[in-house]
């Protein structure tokens, strides 16, 4: 089975492609630009090539990839979708193949902030924060601080999470909110040893702990999570559970995550409808 991408497709290699090899375990998958395709996934961006045959639809934005003249065999989607052939595949999983908390270390400062696009909740959560408490920091040009403790490297911050581990909280809000869009940044943070600082979907709650990170929702604004988040720092007694809480209180991470490893109920869709199109590889 040859496979091609369109619209930077691609990015959704590394999940399928173990599973289109668990699918069909006995053919050679390949993605050989020069030889016509079997099976295209379609993502955002990106130049389209032209091609006749089914097709998977990813996107990795908080809305549908517009389609072509013919419908996708499947939508791989980012957020909650009410169409059919929609299967759920929040972005935290396509960005993050492992999910756990590293050893508790000391927390230096209290919070790091690292965005540059700017989104008015966020802006407004980090700044009352800093006029609180000067030992929070902002690393990109989204509210950014001059007295930061060290350089953060040129590569993009989605993979430098490690570096934030002497913080006791990371802003982990999403650029917007959007029922079931869940993304890398909560993973970020977890990964990070920090306190997620979150704002967005409702289904987090499906995945992580709520004891275990700040929800945003759960005040009355961004300023008063600020506040609060502030006052949880300065008092040990309050901040110490947050750390050392489980991040998660059920299998559903780890459901999600075997994308890549191993079949799921959850993926039975996926695995019926590719047999189906594709029966001669079955």
């Amino acid at each position: 089975m040859n496979i091609w991408s369109e619209g930077m497709g691609s990015w959704s290699y590394p999940v399928f492609l173990p599973l289109l090899t668990r699918i069909f375990p006995n053919t050679k998958i390949t993605t050989d630009i020069n030889k016509k395709p079997d099976l295209v996934i379609k993502g955002n961006f990106g130049e389209p090539r032209n091609y006749s045959c089914p097709y998977i639809c990813w996107s990795g934005e908080p809305y549908s990839v517009p389609h072509k003249e013919y419908p996708p065999i499947l939508e791989f989607n980012t957020f909650l979708s009410e169409k059919p052939n929609n299967i759920w595949l929040p972005l935290l999983f396509v960005c993050h193949k492992e999910m756990e908390r590293p050893q508790p270390n000391l927390k230096k400062w209290c919070c790091s902030f690292a965005y540059s696009n700017p989104v008015s909740e966020r802006e407004r959560l980090f700044k009352t924060m800093r006029s609180i408490e000067p030992l929070c920091y902002a690393f990109g040009s989204s509210c950014k601080t001059n007295d930061n403790p060290f350089i953060t490297p040129r590569s993009d911050f989605d993979n430098n999470y490690k570096i934030f581990n002497q913080f006791a909280f990371n802003v982990a809000m999403e650029n917007s909110v959007v029922p079931g869009y869940i993304t890398e940044k909560i993973g970020n943070a977890f990964r990070s040893g920090s306190v997620p600082i979150y704002w967005g979907a409702s289904e987090i709650n499906e995945f992580f702990n709520p004891e275990s990170f700040i929800n945003v929702s759960n005040y009355a604004s961004p300023e008063a999570c600020g506040s609060a988040a502030v006052q949880i720092w300065c008092d040990p007694q309050k901040m110490q559970p947050y750390l050392d809480a489980p991040i998660t209180l059920n299998s559903k991470v780890d459901d999600y995550l075997a994308v890549y490893t191993e079949y799921r109920p959850w993926q039975k869709k996926i695995v019926d409808v590719l047999r189906d199109i594709f029966p001669d590889l079955s």
